[in-house]
């Protein structure tokens, strides 16, 4: 947590809002920062009045929320060009490829607020979700709506936890992972067993 702060800590005071936005930005793109150890010691700089606690929390979820957006685009023209033109010549698994494109849509949509929570899957929803063509407006729904939770519920823990956010962030990210990483999972059972039923009943006409 000192990297942290010595890494971050003077450049968030010193440009504000404007170093929230950036970084989150840049993170969610992919750029290897801790964002969720950001979002928490940005709530302790709320609780030192260093920082406004609503100002912060806009800077954060617009940071986050612009870069999946960016990320979808470029998914969406880019990596989903590059599949139909090329996955059947070289291979990438295009048949498995085109299996995942229907389960996102249903299911793996899911994926996109969940997966803020799941160290190194944020930064891939957002790009798959464009390669697979899910709705904008169904991956606006998803995706705002959980980062707005994200960014709200860590900037408050740090917020609350003020000089301990240091000593209890670790504990409570992990379960949190956890958590939505289970949550998922039954998301993804469920999904599967209604598919199963689907097809595993007679279809009518077919009865002589």
């Amino acid at each position: 947590m000192e990297e942290i702060v010595t890494s971050f800590g003077g450049y968030i005071t010193h440009y504000g809002y404007g170093a929230l936005f950036g970084l989150f930005f840049l993170g969610i793109l992919g750029m290897p920062l801790p964002e969720e150890t950001l979002l928490v010691f940005s709530g302790f700089l709320v609780s030192t009045g260093q920082l406004k606690l609503v100002p912060t929390f806009i800077a954060c979820f617009l940071g986050s929320i612009s870069a999946m957006t960016s990320a979808y685009w470029i998914g969406r023209t880019l990596g989903f060009s590059f599949i139909e033109r090329y996955g059947k010549k070289l291979g990438l698994g295009y048949s498995l490829y085109k299996k995942t494109e229907g389960w996102f849509n249903k299911v793996g949509k899911w994926a996109l607020p969940l997966g803020y929570f799941i160290p190194g899957v944020r930064q891939f929803t957002a790009y798959f979700a464009g390669i697979t063509r899910l709705p904008f407006p169904t991956f606006m729904l998803y995706t705002y709506s959980g980062g707005l939770f994200w960014s709200v519920l860590f900037v408050t823990l740090g917020w609350q936890l003020g000089e301990r956010w240091d000593e209890l962030f670790n504990l409570i990210a992990r379960n949190l992972a956890i958590f939505f990483v289970a949550v998922f999972a039954l998301i993804a059972a469920w999904s599967f067993w209604r598919m199963r039923r689907a097809q595993s009943k007679p279809k009518r006409g077919n009865h002589t």
